[in-house]
């Protein structure tokens, strides 16, 4: 099946930096990641029906690695939308921002609503379901992108998405993506 909207939000490889004074600091991620190169590996392209818009979200330590990302799976960067959160952790800055980088495949098109603002402003999500997305992003995406629509690496079913996660039993196969929805 191609999709005209797919929301991706890759493991990527964390390195926890040290420890801090606080007691609820992660010992490790709680979840599995993948190295950059299976991330590369995907192939992404393969469900992009054309004027497909993809989501790609990121972290400020990843963003170069996610502009080459767009690359590799044949994308065109448009534009990056910004969450804004209430608080963060980091090791030399406290990262109070992640980003999704949107693009396009091959056509840029736009069926529903433009001129959205590049940034919204949310607390974290859930205390203690570290990389859960908020709901209003998902309400961005749905204003501006046309169905059918897939979600990668999904944590959570949401009515009117196809999904694929290894969290919700529909496992990530490198080299050989299947659509199980």
């Amino acid at each position: 099946m191609k999709y005209r909207t797919i929301v991706i939000d890759p493991p990527y490889p964390h390195r926890l930096t040290g420890q801090f004074k606080r007691e609820n600091r992660a010992k490790q991620l709680p979840y599995k990641t993948m190295t950059m190169n299976e991330i590369h590996s995907l192939d992404i392209e393969k469900y992009a029906d054309i004027g497909c818009h993809l989501w790609l979200w990121t972290t400020n330590s990843h963003l170069k690695d996610s502009f080459d990302l767009l690359k590799s799976w044949n994308f065109t960067y448009l534009n990056t939308i910004t969450w804004c959160k209430t608080s963060g952790v980091g090791a030399y800055f406290a990262n109070t921002t992640q980003h999704i980088l949107m693009a396009y495949y091959k056509s840029c098109k736009f069926n529903k609503a433009r001129w959205k603002p590049t940034h919204f402003i949310t607390k974290p999500v859930g205390k203690g379901e570290h990389s859960k997305k908020p709901e209003s992003s998902y309400q961005l995406i749905e204003s501006i992108s046309d169905e059918p629509r897939l979600e990668i690496f999904a944590r959570t079913k949401r009515e009117g998405w196809d999904y694929i996660g290894d969290e919700l039993g529909v496992p990530i196969l490198v080299n050989q993506m299947e659509n199980k929805s």
